[in-house]
């Protein structure tokens, strides 16, 4: 790591349309990926977290989601318009969730997360502009649902082996 380096935390909060088709939400890294001056965004943390604003505390309670329904959140490389498999070399964070509401009115929610030191243990090196932060669920929560993500990372200058190896891997399809 460079030694004096700046840190950027990106954040947003979109609300869940009302459905089953997710929400993609583009970050755009412009400000910090210059492909042309060598300049990539290095990728420390992540973190992707859905919140409700009609329960308490903004914790996920829905009675009208019945059954175990799966919830995928990810934050990917590229205009994304699906969630991606953990392996996929575009995933910077994966998490996946399972919430129960059973007919006795019993809620649990699990949760197994790969985050970025998991998949990437040195980080991970965007050098396109643009990210996908992406929740999708089995059910129709509810229209009240939101994703919260952050990503924090830094800018820093890449080889051009490095640079051309990394725009294969990020732009593929």
């Amino acid at each position: 790591m460079p030694k004096n380096t700046n840190y950027v935390r990106l954040a947003a909060s979109p609300q869940l349309t009302d459905g089953t088709n997710g929400v993609f939400s583009s970050v755009d890294l412009s400000a910090f990926v210059d492909p042309l001056h060598n300049l990539a965004f290095h990728i420390v943390a992540a973190d992707v977290q859905i919140t409700t604003d009609a329960a308490p505390y903004g914790m996920l309670n829905s009675t009208s989601a019945t059954g175990g329904n799966s919830i995928g959140m990810q934050i990917a490389t590229g205009a994304q318009t699906e969630i991606l498999r953990p392996n996929d070399g575009k995933v910077v964070f994966h998490k996946f969730a399972l919430f129960v509401n059973d007919a006795d009115a019993t809620t649990s929610y699990t949760e197994s997360t790969f985050d970025v030191k998991t998949l990437w243990p040195n980080g991970y090196i965007a050098v396109v502009d643009n990210l996908t932060a992406s929740i999708d669920a089995s059910a129709d929560f509810s229209a009240t649902m939101r994703m919260t993500y952050t990503i924090t990372g830094y800018q820093r200058k890449v080889s051009a082996n490095e640079l051309a190896g990394l725009l294969i891997a990020q732009t593929q399809t």
